[in-house]
């Protein structure tokens, strides 16, 4: 099974690039840096990079948002899969909107949150 799993994030590793370059014509949805928008932002792995984010912030800061959910996001592949979001979390009683960038590396077992800001 875990041979099955690098098996397939190797072949995501080679296949992903050519798609993104063949998709990477006027109309593909990427923009100059290479993200493309998250299309079912309501799906449950973006919502759980969120609240992945909301936690490594609350942590690094010792703060105490509350995650409510991801409400727009991107994401582009290099060393891995970079996930852009803008997400709404609760500061005391104030829903506030922040932008959160992290890094997934599902073969390597690393999830990294990046940049962490009030927008």
């Amino acid at each position: 099974m875990k041979a099955q799993m690098h098996c397939f994030y190797l072949l995501t590793l080679l296949i992903l690039p050519i798609y993104a370059t063949a998709r990477g014509g006027k109309h593909s949805g990427l923009d100059a840096d290479g993200w493309q928008p998250i299309t079912n932002i309501t799906d449950e792995s973006v919502q759980k990079i969120g609240q992945f984010a909301v936690f490594e912030f609350n942590k690094r800061s010792n703060s105490s948002l509350l995650f409510e959910r991801v409400v727009k996001g991107e994401s582009r592949f290099s060393d891995g899969f970079y996930y852009r979001l803008f997400l709404e979390a609760k500061h005391g009683a104030k829903t506030r909107n922040y932008k959160a960038i992290v890094l997934d590396q599902p073969w390597a077992y690393v999830r990294k949150l990046t940049n962490f800001n009030a927008v």
